[in-house]
């Protein structure tokens, strides 16, 4: 511990963790650790680890605790700066930090609880994968072992990925797990087993090849199941349960997880074959969607690693019109999996709402990945270097097989491209998009830009809700603002540091302050959120309002621990993002003036200013955005 961490540590506890550890941590020394950092005045300089310059432009202020980029706009604290160095979630960056500060994370009661249902859960899964694994070398594995070499996979490739067996019967792993002293309610909530109509267990998995599928972390938490004879499906995952859900895993993100980080990008394939071929062969940039839509929580947990994920689709899945209509490879792209988004705009829209760089590669017809990759690694390469954006890739689809020539052809070919381009928020790519369009089927581009305002339009007002009992309350507030406060008031044991973060951030730019207030100001009086204290202070209009938000967002699924604190930061993120066109008008006309001026340094200082503050409240994953509210202001 350094000598300024131990001045630090005498600070008194505040009962606030994260605060505590804010106040014994020395941001110099975590991020020291990674940047090579000169004393300039009251701050350190270095060379920033998250773009290529030559000069300095890395600041680290270990007064306020923080560090800020000005070449990229890069800024946090320690938790995110080990988050976005490490690829770690807040959870893990919090157990790093409080063991480095020795800061001792109190669970609550509940807590533990959870967490001792969950070791147990983790548990009998290990024990079922030691159990697959065994059963692969026996005798009547004999055809799953051929299945496997005839796949061309190594048996050190079998070993490190856990690769399994289950036999063909009803109750072999029941009867084993049994004897082992695992209860069947567990075995259930594991997804290992499922009960009988007439009564007992049966094994879900039966007949299959196992692949075990681990979050980024390494905690096994379910199964993939290839059948080899006849039958369906053929594929089979686990079920929902309290680790598993398809929609948030990647088969292979925890043996991919440090190549992803070198190579600055993800690949996403369809098959788990395809994962240990691509691993085998040194390729370990590569994971799995395990046959669902991508979603966003998966490209959170890639964009930890990476911003770029290449989408790796078959020509069939590419190029057939089943694309255009059910989307099959990303109908769910959120993460209700209620939605249903058709391919191009859903991943134009991901791709803007989380600022990542989704592109798609097409395989050539007829042959998987691990094919190319067995037979010729650099034409594997050649097609991943050579992946297209979303936009991009869609253009060439479809004016590619378009006819041209005849009005039906060119209608049909706007009529699809054009609610894409929509999606494209940026407004110079927007732009040189339907002057694309409209040479390539010549009509006019000011008809297409026409055409485009009038799809928006039909789109708000079919949007659009009729005046409900809703609209009567004194104030229309937003979806975003009901969400916040959904989550502070039905989660109050886990609203603490979501509060804090809301009031130290962008809390004059919300909507429904006088809500806000009232909570945070009971949360100062008494240390926790009452959600009937608050009720009680609102007057009568705006109490019935959040009883009704409360209603509503009390019907939705309760979130896990780590779900939820993602689900704050998605909030909060949204919020900055918001707050964004505030700050951009209330600087217009300042700029104009100083630009017209004759102090160049006034002008300069104001662009600081604005920088800074815009920073502050735009979260890191935002950051890049930065130059399109810079192009609105010139």
């Amino acid at each position: 511990m350094s000598s300024r961490q131990l001045e630090k540590s005498a600070v008194s506890p505040t009962g606030d963790p994260i605060a505590e550890i804010k106040a014994r941590l020395d941001i110099v020394d975590v991020v020291g650790q990674k940047v090579v950092l000169k004393k300039a005045g009251r701050t350190f300089k270095g060379l920033c680890p998250f773009h290529n310059e030559k000069t300095p432009s890395f600041n680290v202020f270990p007064d306020k605790g923080n560090y800020h980029c000005f070449g990229c706009g890069a800024n946090g604290d320690a938790f995110s700066f080990l988050m976005k160095t490490e690829g770690l979630d807040f959870a893990e960056a919090l157990r790093v930090l409080a063991a480095r500060t020795g800061v001792e994370l109190q669970p609550r009661p509940e807590a533990t609880r959870q967490n001792e249902q969950r070791a147990e859960l983790l548990r009998v899964l290990d024990a079922a994968t030691l159990y697959y694994q065994q059963a692969l070398r026996r005798p009547d594995a004999q055809r799953a072992r051929d299945y496997l070499a005839g796949r061309g996979i190594a048996g050190k490739t079998i070993d490190e990925f856990r690769v399994g067996w289950a036999p063909d019967r009803w109750d072999s792993l029941y009867s084993y797990l049994s004897g082992e002293g695992y209860s069947a309610d567990t075995m259930e909530a594991a997804g290992l087993v499922a009960k009988r109509d007439t009564g007992g267990y049966y094994d879900r998995f039966r007949a299959r090849i196992l692949f075990p599928i681990h979050t980024e972390r390494g905690d096994l938490v379910g199964f993939g199941g290839r059948i080899l004879e006849d039958g369906q499906p053929k594929y089979l995952n686990s079920p929902q349960t309290e680790l598993f859900d398809k929609g948030s895993v990647l088969f292979g993100i925890d043996h991919a997880r440090a190549a992803i980080r070198t190579a600055e990008q993800a690949v996403i394939v369809e098959g788990y074959v395809d994962v240990l071929i691509a691993h085998q062969s040194g390729i370990k940039e590569v994971v799995a969607s395990l046959g669902t839509a991508l979603t966003e929580r998966q490209v959170n947990t890639l964009k930890r690693l990476t911003r770029r994920v290449v989408l790796a689709l078959d020509a069939d899945a590419a190029g057939d019109e089943a694309v255009f209509r059910g989307l099959e490879v990303a109908r769910q792209v959120y993460g209700d999996a209620t939605v249903a988004v058709p391919l191009p705009q859903g991943l134009v829209r991901l791709e803007s709402r989380l600022d990542a760089d989704i592109r798609i590669a097409a395989l050539p017809r007829g042959r998987d990945p691990d094919e190319i990759i067995r037979q010729d690694p650099a034409t594997w390469h050649a097609i991943v270097d050579g992946a297209k954006s979303v936009v991009d890739f869609y253009f060439d689809a479809v004016l590619g097989r378009a006819d041209l020539s005849s009005t039906k052809g060119v209608a049909t070919a706007v009529r699809q491209l054009l609610p894409i381009v929509g999606e494209v928020r940026d407004s110079v790519q927007q732009a040189l998009y339907l002057q694309r369009l409209a040479d390539r089927v010549h009509i006019a581009e000011q008809l297409l830009v026409s055409e485009l305002a009038r799809l928006r339009l039909s789109t708000r007002s079919n949007r659009s809700e009729p005046p409900g009992e809703e609209a009567r309350q004194p104030r229309r507030r937003s979806a975003l603002d009901e969400y916040a406060i959904g989550l502070l008031l039905i989660y109050p044991g886990q609203a603490q540091a979501f509060l804090n973060e809301l009031h130290e951030g962008n809390w004059d730019l919300i909507e429904s302050q006088e809500v806000f207030r009232e909570i945070w100001r009971q949360y100062q009086d008494t240390g926790h959120v009452d959600r009937d204290a608050v009720l009680k202070a609102l007057s009568e209009p705006l109490a019935e309002w959040l009883r009704a938000v409360l209603r509503r967002e009390g019907e939705n699924p309760p979130l896990d621990e780590r779900v939820l604190t993602d689900e704050q930061e998605r909030c909060l993120r949204d919020l900055r993002r918001r707050s964004r066109r505030v700050i951009a008008p209330r600087y217009r006309a300042q700029f104009q003036d100083l630009e017209s001026s004759s102090d160049p340094g006034a002008l300069a200082e104001a662009l600081q200013k604005f920088s800074q503050e815009l920073a502050q409240l735009e979260s890191e994953e935002r950051l890049s955005k930065r130059a399109r509210i810079w192009s609105d202001l010139a």
